[in-house]
């Protein structure tokens, strides 16, 4: 069974003159409705969002209507205030190993945690 999950990571550009210097990469696991819901959520706690990259979405096979979304921004921010206030859940979590990626890459990603081995 594939649970409904968020997770995250973070890189910091140390150059001075960068206003937005935090590189957000984000996957949500959820329905679509919910999935906007969760990205306005985000953006509301980490705002203001420059630089926004769909880096892939779809359907989830055998996961009775459950979808992907890889997405990355920049901010100033550098951490989440209020996690609760964006998805209440132990299931969302930093993960050291997302970051921004190609197609196959980020696809060997999606395959590890769905088959329960991240």
């Amino acid at each position: 069974m594939i649970d409904r999950q968020i997770r995250y990571n973070f890189e910091t550009n140390t150059g001075d003159q960068i206003p937005a210097r935090h590189r957000w990469t984000f996957l949500i696991i959820n329905e679509p409705k919910e999935i906007r819901r969760i990205k306005e959520r985000i953006y509301k706690q980490l705002q203001m969002i420059t630089d926004f990259t769909e880096l892939d979405s779809g359907l989830i096979r055998g996961s009775r209507g459950l979808y992907y979304y890889f997405f990355a921004f920049s901010s100033d921010k550098a951490h989440i205030e209020d996690k609760t206030k964006i998805y209440s859940s132990k299931n969302f979590r930093q993960d050291r190993d997302l970051w921004e990626r190609g197609k196959i890459s980020l696809d060997t990603y999606l395959n590890s945690i769905l088959s329960g081995k991240k």
